[in-house]
């Protein structure tokens, strides 16, 4: 008869050691963001386009522009600035979307520039989890006005479906 409330006590206490889960889905989110954003850094250094494209969604739209634009934009950066630093301050996950809120530091010999993102440019700010892995999606919209509602956003506003 002692022996069943030792072994309950133990079930209970093996049951609560295998459900500690260290690594959540969200934490394990914002590492894989992060690492994104490193890579992104390396390769900025290291001038390999590519690589950073690779972080890329197929579908990628921010503020009307396309991963061409994004591509372009990267390359005359890369021509300006020889560091990109990003420092991450918070990273906002809702499901499958992300907003990575960082301060992306450029440098050069000659110069040292700082962008604030989301808010200043974003290119690398706005994340979709596609297939298991999350790459950088744009905000899709197409006009570059700050403050320009997503259609879901207008239609409980408004009250009219999109």
């Amino acid at each position: 008869m002692t022996k069943l409330p030792l072994l309950l006590l133990i079930i209970l206490i093996a049951l609560s050691l295998s459900s500690c889960d260290t690594d959540d889905d969200h934490t394990l989110s914002q590492k894989e963001i992060r690492d994104i954003l490193y890579d992104i850094s390396l390769d900025f250094q290291l001038g390999n386009v590519p690589g950073i494209m690779d972080h890329v969604h197929q579908d990628y739209l921010h503020k009307g522009q396309f991963s061409w634009h994004l591509n372009q934009e990267i390359l005359d950066r890369i021509g300006r600035f020889q560091i990109l630093d990003i420092e991450v301050v918070y990273i906002e996950i809702d499901g499958d979307y992300a907003i990575a809120h960082t301060l992306d530091h450029y440098s050069s010999s000659t110069e040292q520039y700082t962008y604030q993102e989301p808010e200043d440019t974003g290119y690398f700010s706005y994340f979709y989890r596609s297939k298991g892995s999350w790459l950088i999606y744009g905000n899709q919209r197409w006009f570059k006005a700050k403050n320009n509602p997503m259609p879901m956003e207008l239609a409980t506003e408004t009250g009219v479906a999109f």
